[in-house]
């Protein structure tokens, strides 16, 4: 697999927390649901790392997203990976949209990606996926993203299947708030 659809899933794996419109959320979202989109602000810094299909090797992924309060009834989230050389960004919101009763973040990156990520709340945790991304025109892979939420922390996770060779990329990327 080549490390440009490495580093275009990579980008993809952030899509899951971010948005790159800014959406209005009706204002009559739940106090608590705003309480704990709100607990995310502040700037967080993520060290992992990624096992490419390509080499059988890991590499690290260094990344930061700043989250900030966006208003009344959402987050706004810049985020920026390292890996292999690579440097990937996105841009976007997060809101619990009242119309959908669900979390949606909606992103965009640096490269064609783009998309809406379901967030699902469990108690004070939120957990955020998307599946079958795809960049332009390229059906090669299949990428799954995962953003959890969870007890003041974050992390993110991926999988990239590559249709052909059947080999699959992983990344875990943990992140604490600095």
């Amino acid at each position: 697999m080549k490390l440009k659809h490495i580093a275009n899933a990579l980008k993809a794996l952030l899509l899951g927390a971010v948005l790159a419109s800014t959406f209005s959320v009706p204002s009559f979202a739940g106090k608590a649901d705003i309480e704990l989109l709100k607990s995310y602000v502040g700037n967080w810094r993520g060290r992992g790392e990624a096992k490419l299909a390509s080499t059988g090797e890991k590499e690290t992924v260094l990344c930061k997203m700043d989250f900030t309060d966006n208003g009344y009834d959402r987050i706004g989230l810049k985020g920026r990976c390292s890996l292999a050389g690579t440097t990937l960004s996105m841009r976007g919101t997060v809101a619990y949209v009242e119309k959908n009763r669900r979390f949606e973040a909606v992103m965009s990156s640096n490269t064609s990606f783009q998309g809406v990520a379901i967030g699902r709340r469990s108690g004070k945790n939120l957990n955020f996926s998307m599946v079958n991304v795809q960049a332009e025109n390229d059906d090669a892979f299949d990428i799954g993203v995962g953003l959890q939420l969870r007890n003041g922390q974050i992390v993110v996770n991926f999988d990239i299947l590559h249709k052909e060779s059947g080999g699959k990329s992983t990344a875990r990327i943990p992140f604490s708030k600095s």
